[in-house]
């Protein structure tokens, strides 16, 4: 064969090969094309939200959906599956779509308030997930009431604390008036478990009115009323599980003539304040300081009488910075807000920045709660034994404003020794002694502004 023709082949081969290619090409191009391509997901947004126990989900932007959309939820641990179209006004299934600015209302059966709440939307015509997300973070399970009796012969005064996990720990003035302090099991769900973990006599002489506060890690101290009314401040060690150490890590005799109805707090690092009803029934405030490992230092580093009639069932709260506010009943039984400087090296300014009456008929046991900015509430005993709770605003500086905020008759038969705690938002619970002595608890609004609902 020639070198010409030999090149000429080469050439035919190459073509050929070229073209058998693109003949295998085309076809698996026509083979590919043959079937129809899926439908993109629309796009949507979408955003949840619960509003007076319903589950809203609300079409904010984006393409509108058919009603056949699947909605899955779940409600703790209970599913449910729902379908747009059943779920909006007659207004919104008009156009037989799910538009921009329409709401899907879903009204659950069972209480949602605590639980928490997720969403799926799947548009069905292209399996697509649309949205997914939490709504409302909660509990897996719905909340129930339980009862546990920790001290079956006498549990007077009790005070009780968050320790770790599922575990808290309760002081009070049990059998013979001394002092108790037992750790209950409580689930987040409010399930109590049937037996107490542990139990300490933390005063074998007498027990009134403890207040218990964490100092660190393990570490706990209990003020209290003991022998001959005198003032007093423990230290205990309670492990997470609950169990507590067998005796009392040090103690102090803060007031060695009075010291009633002592609430503590803590200022900054090792130093501690206490309020109580001392010498005279009048108000006083000291500080004390309290390391790490429960070792009390053994003397009362200052003290500042800061109302020279009365200062009966004080209750204190942090305001800002060195600024501390004192909730009580005076003379007269008129109830008192006033504030006062507390430095972190345990002085005290001794001087009241301001004072308001907040009740100018009478005003028994107030405790006294942040709410937001400069607002606080305070529940209290009030005229006629009745319940009553008041906001008031005081400033990061201490200065209170002259008038109260808003007023709320809360029980008009009767309360006693209220305890305020914030649940969620602006909803708020108030734990008293109703009619007959009976256990009461009632929840309320407080909005942002102060006003009371």
């Amino acid at each position: 064969m020639k070198k010409e023709d030999k090149a000429i082949s080469q050439i035919l081969g190459a073509t050929l090969l070229l073209l058998i290619g693109l003949a295998i090409l085309s076809t698996v191009y026509m083979y590919v094309l043959s079937y129809p391509l899926p439908n993109p997901a629309p796009y949507v947004e979408i955003v949840g939200s619960i509003e007076d126990g319903n589950i809203v989900l609300t079409h904010r932007g984006g393409e509108a959906l058919d009603f056949d959309t699947e909605v899955r939820l779940m409600m703790g641990e209970n599913p449910k599956n729902i379908t747009v179209g059943d779920y909006l006004d007659s207004e919104s299934k008009e156009d037989e779509k799910w538009g921009i600015g329409e709401q899907l209302v879903y009204s659950p059966t069972e209480i949602v308030t605590y639980l928490r709440v997720e969403a799926i939307v799947i548009d069905r015509a292209t399996e697509s997930i649309l949205f997914l997300g939490v709504i409302q973070d909660g509990l897996s399970s719905p909340p129930v009431s339980d009862a546990l009796e920790f001290d079956i012969a006498k549990g007077e005064e009790p005070d009780i604390i968050h320790v770790s996990g599922t575990t808290y720990a309760i002081a009070y003035r049990g059998s013979g008036d001394e002092g108790f302090l037992v750790t209950v099991d409580i689930a987040a769900n409010g399930d109590i478990t049937d037996t107490v973990i542990d139990t300490l006599n933390f005063d074998t002489d007498n027990g009134f009115e403890p207040n218990i506060i964490h100092v660190s890690s393990d570490i706990y101290a209990i003020a209290y009323r003991s022998w001959q009314s005198d003032g007093w401040l423990s230290t205990v060690q309670i492990a997470d599980n609950g169990d507590i150490t067998g005796s009392i890590i040090d103690t102090l005799e803060f007031d060695n003539n009075q010291g009633y109805e002592p609430d503590i707090i803590h200022i900054s690092g090792n130093t501690y304040a206490i309020v109580y009803r001392g010498q005279g029934n009048d108000g006083f405030l000291k500080t004390v300081e309290i390391a790490a490992d429960g070792d009390i230092t053994d003397t009362v580093i200052d003290t500042f009488e800061y109302d020279s009639d009365k200062g009966h069932e004080p209750d204190i709260i942090h305001i800002s910075g060195n600024i501390y506010a004192i909730a009580y009943r005076s003379d007269s039984n008129l109830d008192f807000l006033l504030t006062v400087e507390i430095a972190s090296a345990c002085n005290i300014t001794y001087t009241v920045i301001d004072i308001l009456d907040f009740d100018a008929d009478k005003g028994y046991e107030p405790d006294i709660i942040h709410v937001s900015g400069n607002l606080y509430a305070i529940a209290y005993r009030g005229n006629g034994d009745d319940g009553f709770l008041d906001t008031v605003e005081v400033a990061n500086n201490g200065t209170i404003t002259d008038t109260i905020i808003d007023t709320f008759e809360f029980d008009t038969d009767k309360c006693s020794e209220p305890d305020i705690i914030h649940v969620f938002g602006s909803t708020y619970a108030i734990a008293y002694g109703g009619e007959n002595d009976d256990g009461w608890l009632r929840t309320l609004q407080i909005a942002g502004n102060g006003d009371i609902e």
